[in-house]
C-alpha cells in the first residue's frame, strides 16, 4: 500500500512538471515550417525593408542544397566552383499573445543574420561589421554542427502585437561551398529560468556594449591623439616648409643686395674713374687756357717792348709809326684776356676770386691776380714779366698781401691760397 501512494506521488509529479512545461512555453515556429525565399542571385541591400514578397519562391525548411535533410533544394547559379554567396528567407508571423521571452533556435551553413521587422537581432558566424550581399561567413560548418541549431534569447519587445516579419539572410564561407542548409524556430517562453536566461544575456549585452563603448572610447582618444600628432605633423612641416622659402627668400635677398651693393661700387669705381679722366682733361684744358692768357700777356709785353722801342725812334715826322703806336695803346689797354682768364680760373677752382674777396674784401685787383699766379705755382719772374713790373715789386706784393691777410711771418702765402 505505502508503495502504491509513492508511485502515484511520482505520477503526480511528473504530470505536473510536463503541464507546466506546456503552459510555459509555446512553439510558433518550428522545423519544417513553410518560408519564402530567394535564390536567383543577389537583391539589394535594403531587400529586409521588403512587405510583399508574395511573389518569392516559397518550401519547407530546411532549404538548400547539398545535404539529404533540406526538404527544399536552392537554386545556387550556373557555376558550380563561383555559387552564389547569399541566400534570402522571409516568413509572417501573427504575435496575439503576450510572452515573457523569446528563443530564436537556427540552424545554418555557413553564416546567418537574422531581423525582425528590419532590425538586426542576430549575427550567427557572421563578422561584427556592416553586411552586405557578398559577405563571406566567418567559418566552415562541418559535420555534425552543420544539422545543430543555436539557441539565442530575447525578451518580449523583439516583437510587436499583431504582424512581425522575420527576414533571414544566409552567407557561405567560401564561393565554391559544397552545401547549404537553413531552418528556424521560435519559441515563446513565460518559463522563469527563460526569463533568467534573458536577464543574464542582457547583463553579457550590456557589459558587452560597455567593453565597446570603452573599447571604442579607447580608440577614440587614440585617433584623436593620431590627429592632434597628424595636426602637429602637419604644422611642424607646414613651419619648416616657410622657414625653408624664407631661409630661401633671405638667401636670394643677402644675394641681391650683394650684387646691388657690389654694382654700385663697381659704378661709383667707373664714375670715380671717368671723374678722375674728366678732371685730368679739365687740368689738362685748364692748363691749356692758363697757357694762352699768359701767352696774351706776355704777349702785351712784348707789345709793350716794341712800343718803348719805336718811342726811342724820332716818330714825330712818321705819321705811319705813329699809327702803330696807336693801335698798340689800344690792345694793351683792352683788359678781356684778364676777364677770360679770372673767370675760367674761378670756374676751375671753386669759387677762387669770390671766396678770397668774401674772406679779404680791401684786396685789390693787381693783388688777385698776383694770389691767382701764386696758385697756380709761378715763379717770380714769370709773374714781373706777366704783372708788367719790376721782380722786387712783386717780392714787395707779396709782403702787401700776407699783411692785409693778418698772416705771420712763418706762415706762407703759397700754403694759405692753396687750402683756401
Amino acid at each position: 500500500m505505502k508503495d502504491l501512494r509513492i508511485i502515484n506521488f511520482v505520477i503526480v509529479f511528473i504530470l505536473t512538471i510536463q503541464t507546466n512545461n506546456l503552459f510555459s512555453q509555446e512553439i510558433l515556429i518550428k522545423n519544417e515550417d513553410s518560408w519564402h525565399y530567394y535564390d536567383l542571385g543577389y537583391l539589394e541591400n535594403d531587400w529586409i525593408n521588403i512587405t510583399d514578397f508574395s511573389n518569392w519562391k516559397s518550401g519547407k525548411s530546411p532549404l538548400g542544397y547539398g545535404d539529404k535533410k533540406n526538404n527544399t533544394t536552392l537554386y545556387y547559379g550556373e557555376d558550380i566552383e563561383k555559387k552564389h554567396i547569399s541566400k534570402y528567407f522571409k516568413k509572417r508571423i501573427f504575435i496575439n499573445k503576450k510572452y515573457g521571452g523569446f528563443e530564436i533556435k537556427i540552424q545554418k551553413d555557413d553564416g546567418a543574420v537574422v531581423y525582425i521587422n528590419g532590425k538586426e537581432i542576430i549575427k550567427d558566424n557572421m563578422p561584427n561589421s556592416t553586411i552586405t550581399n557578398t559577405t563571406l561567413a566567418m567559418s566552415t560548418i562541418k559535420n555534425e554542427a552543420e544539422h545543430e541549431f543555436t539557441q539565442h534569447f530575447f525578451d518580449y519587445s523583439i516583437f510587436k502585437e499583431g504582424e512581425n516579419i522575420i527576414s533571414v539572410s544566409v552567407h557561405q564561407a567560401y564561393e565554391n561551398s559544397s552545401d547549404c542548409i537553413f531552418s528556424l524556430e521560435l519559441i515563446g517562453h513565460n518559463n522563469p529560468e527563460v526569463l533568467s536566461l534573458i536577464l543574464d544575456k542582457k547583463n553579457k549585452t550590456n557589459e558587452e556594449l560597455e567593453h565597446k563603448i570603452k573599447d571604442l572610447n579607447t580608440k577614440f582618444e587614440y585617433e584623436k591623439v593620431l590627429l592632434q600628432k597628424e595636426s602637429l605633423e602637419g604644422t611642424n612641416y607646414n613651419l619648416k616648409i616657410l622657414v625653408t622659402l624664407i631661409s630661401v627668400l633671405f638667401i636670394i635677398s643677402l644675394f641681391g643686395y650683394y650684387f646691388i651693393i657690389d654694382n654700385s661700387k663697381k659704378r661709383r669705381l667707373i664714375k670715380r674713374e671717368k671723374i678722375k679722366i674728366l678732371n685730368k682733361e679739365n687740368q689738362v684744358k685748364d692748363k691749356k687756357i692758363i697757357s694762352l692768357s699768359t701767352n696774351l700777356l706776355h704777349n702785351k709785353q712784348y707789345f709793350k717792348e716794341i712800343k718803348a722801342d719805336l718811342k726811342g725812334l724820332k716818330t714825330s715826322e712818321n705819321s705811319a709809326l705813329k699809327s702803330i703806336i696807336n693801335q698798340i695803346d689800344q690792345v694793351l689797354e683792352r683788359d678781356e684776356e684778364w676777364n677770360i682768364l679770372k673767370n675760367h680760373f674761378n670756374a676751375v677752382h671753386d669759387n677762387f676770386y669770390n671766396k678770397l674777396i668774401a674772406k679779404h674784401p680791401e684786396i685789390t685787383e693787381t693783388e688777385l691776380r698776383h694770389c691767382m699766379f701764386i696758385k697756380l705755382h709761378l715763379h717770380t719772374k714769370e709773374i714781373a714779366r706777366i704783372l708788367l713790373i719790376d721782380p722786387r715789386s712783386v717780392q714787395t706784393g707779396r709782403y702787401r698781401i700776407k699783411k692785409k691777410m693778418n698772416l705771420g711771418e712763418n706762415e706762407d702765402l703759397r700754403d694759405y691760397l692753396l687750402n683756401l
